[in-house]
């Protein structure tokens, strides 16, 4: 049994628009987050819009899809008031409400959520999906250092004083949830997909408990 899971957030939890095709890049979250984006960047660099656009894919590209990193080092642009004007998001508008408690409740260990979001898109989701009070644990993407950085992964192991080898980490995505957390000896669980590159894969949530049990 695992001392700890680590779950991932968007497209794990839920999926965007209820729909298990719809990932985060074809999503209309993040067409609205990059709405945002373009806006923000007009008004901030007081550049139009054609510009703007250039900024964000230019630093998008350079900084391997962290842009607020990227804002902040080529334009002084605080990370916090970019996640403030892109990612300050209604769930209501973008996910299907699910009653995850059961499910949360009969998972033996303790349980981290580890997102590559920042906190005020990760906390509005876990209010929304009435996870506060029972997934305390929240690891966000702020930090410089964020998934698929398998020292991401490290930190959630650190914080609780637990070996990777005791970690179990669930997610949709290889290679941000699986490739990295496998790296440091964790137990892999590929949601909503297949792949030999992790230790099991299953179709739905819900499967998760009887896949944990099967873990030593």
């Amino acid at each position: 049994m695992a001392s700890l899971i680590i779950l991932d957030l968007d497209g794990t939890l839920y999926n965007f628009d209820g729909d298990d095709s719809v990932n985060f890049s074809s999503s209309r979250f993040y067409r609205e987050i990059k709405e945002r984006g373009y806006r923000f960047l007009m008004k901030k660099l007081s550049k139009n819009r054609k510009e703007a656009e250039k900024v964000y894919e230019d630093i998008k590209k350079e900084f391997a899809g962290e842009v607020s990193i990227g804002l902040e080092a080529k334009f002084g642009i605080d990370r916090y008031e970019w996640f403030k004007n892109t990612w300050n998001l209604n769930p209501a508008d973008f996910i299907e409400q699910k009653d995850l408690l059961p499910l949360v409740k009969s998972l033996d260990g303790t349980i981290a959520i580890l997102t590559a979001a920042p906190r005020v898109w990760a906390d509005s989701v876990l209010r929304y999906l009435n996870l506060s009070e029972y997934i305390p644990n929240l690891f966000t993407g702020e930090p410089n250092v964020r998934k698929p950085n398998p020292l991401a992964f490290r930190r959630v192991c650190d914080y609780f004083y637990v070996s990777p080898n005791e970690c179990v980490s669930v997610g949709d995505q290889i290679h941000s949830d699986i490739l990295p957390a496998k790296v440091l000896g964790m137990k892999t669980v590929l949601v909503r997909a297949k792949s030999s590159e992790t230790d099991y894969s299953i179709d739905r949530l819900e499967e998760l408990p009887k896949i944990l049990r099967m873990i030593k």
